[in-house]
């Protein structure tokens, strides 16, 4: 039966119900779960918009994998500071900085895989734009292309005059790709306090902010 001639029939029989308790009764059985699909919907809706009321709008996500943000007071205007730099309009917007993530530290196996999931999370949804690491953990995600090729997003003329600087990867797939930039001491997330011994940022490649990420790498290698 089609949906019309469903419909038509459904409305037939609700007529011929003798009063309203029976029609809701009707209508419940036959639609419960469009309804509480529909209401689930809302709900959820009505919660994300609640938990972002006053909230400023993220400029980009971003990923410090192993900082020293735990012992040290570290300058959180770094990116948006280097974002506005580069020309960027940052109106009622603000980078959301995760520093909670480390790995390898605790020698906890159990702990490092549930962050490497997370992690893997991260990057397969797109909730991730910029991602910063020491080298083995950055490594891990460059194999599997999870950083976007800086190569094809970045002015060569500036990539030149950080030639020494520039991280390449062999790829699972067979590729090679400029899959980010080593970070030394003296670097503005060094300033920051975030890091003190090298580590390497890149851009994720499924990045929903990729430009944002994009200009961030290229204003501090200016």
């Amino acid at each position: 039966m089609r949906l019309s001639e469903r419909l038509k029939k459904d409305r037939e029989q609700l007529k011929r119900l003798p009063d309203k308790k029976s029609r809701l009764m009707f209508i419940w059985d036959y639609y419960k779960i469009p309804i509480l699909t529909l209401v689930c919907v809302l709900l959820i809706s009505l919660i994300a918009a609640v938990n972002n009321i006053g909230r400023p709008q993220v400029s980009m996500y971003v990923v410090l994998l192993n900082n020293d943000s735990s012992v040290v007071r570290c300058d959180d205007t770094v990116f948006d500071r280097y974002l506005e730099k580069a020309g960027l309009d940052l109106s009622g917007k603000k980078a959301n900085i995760a520093v909670d993530y480390s790995l390898g530290n605790e020698f906890n196996e159990s702990a490092d895989i549930e962050t490497l999931q997370v992690l893997t999370a991260l990057f397969t949804v797109s909730d991730l734009d910029l991602y910063v690491s020491p080298q083995e953990y950055f490594e891990y995600f460059a194999k599997e292309n999870g950083l976007a090729d800086l190569s094809r997003l970045i002015d060569g003329s500036l990539l030149e005059k950080h030639k020494e600087d520039l991280y390449y990867c062999d790829t699972a797939d067979g590729g090679r790709v400029l899959a980010g930039i080593i970070l030394r001491p003296g670097s503005p997330l060094h300033e920051a306090s975030y890091y003190h011994d090298e580590v390497i940022i890149g851009a994720v490649s499924n990045a929903a902010n990729m430009a944002e990420a994009v200009a961030f790498i290229s204003e501090i290698l200016k």
